[in-house]
């Protein structure tokens, strides 16, 4: 009787063992199936954002609502040609990727391209004994809007984002121009009330044709900027400031 007990409990032990063996066998299969469908699921969901990236060309789009702004003022125009802008970072700001932001960023620079091509051609209408000097004085500024923009943004020139802060800086080269030749343009028409829609010290400072010049580009934090004084290639001063509020902080340094 004790025998057949053993028995019976050995049994029932290699019973067990050999279910709790097929249910391991059977949960690594699962298992196994999952993670082939979970990567199955991720490919297929890359392929799906690379499929839904916004790579329209907005080219013809921009001209046209540069072309058709509608100002009763040239600070109006700006205000208009900031919305416009506006309109076209906030497809980058919505971007899946990274990869997508860093190509819609360009759609930026040309609202601002644009914007001052505009204004030149106003310039003509307003000063025309000026006009071949102002258009000489554009191409050859042109040439150095892309190194003025990678001087701007050297500091993530290793990250993936540098595309972007790239594009970011050339747009606001540009945008920089076309506020300057509105400025010209409200002297040439007499419009006092004239002022700028927004105000940065960001800004490239300095002869752009020369190796020396001053960079002051927005910082990591809020309200912070990052300064570049490049005095040649061999002497550099980098820094991080804010702006005071205080009119007199300067006369305590």
């Amino acid at each position: 009787m004790k025998n057949k007990l053993v028995l019976a409990i050995v049994m029932t032990a290699v019973i067990l063992s050999g279910c709790t063996q097929g249910a391991d066998a059977a949960t690594e299969e699962q298992i196994g199936e999952e993670v082939i469908a979970s990567s199955e699921e991720q490919a297929s969901e890359e392929e799906s954002v690379a499929e839904e990236a916004n790579t329209e060309d907005y080219t013809d789009q921009i001209k046209a609502e540069i072309d058709g702004i509608a100002a009763d003022s040239l600070s109006d125009e700006l205000v208009k040609a900031n919305e416009i802008y506006d309109k076209y970072d906030e497809l980058r700001r919505n971007a899946k990727t990274q990869l997508e932001m860093n190509f819609l960023g360009q759609w930026g620079t040309l609202v601002w391209k644009d914007e001052t091509l505009r204004l030149l051609d106003q310039l003509k209408e307003k000063d025309p004994a000026n006009y071949d000097d102002f258009v000489a004085g554009y191409e050859e500024w042109e040439k150095y809007v892309p190194s003025m923009a990678e001087r701007m943004s050297s500091k993530y020139k290793d990250g993936s984002i540098y595309p972007t802060i790239y594009s970011y800086n050339e747009a606001m080269r540009y945008k920089e121009m076309a506020y300057s030749y509105a400025s010209t343009l409200a002297d040439l028409k007499g419009e006092v009330d004239f002022s700028f829609p927004d105000s940065s010290p960001c800004g490239y400072y300095g002869d752009y044709t020369k190796d020396g010049y001053l960079c002051i580009t927005e910082g990591m934090e809020s309200g912070t900027y990052d300064i570049v004084v490049h005095i040649d290639d061999s002497k550099e001063i980098c820094g991080t400031g804010t702006i005071s509020e205080n009119p007199d902080a300067l006369e305590n340094i």
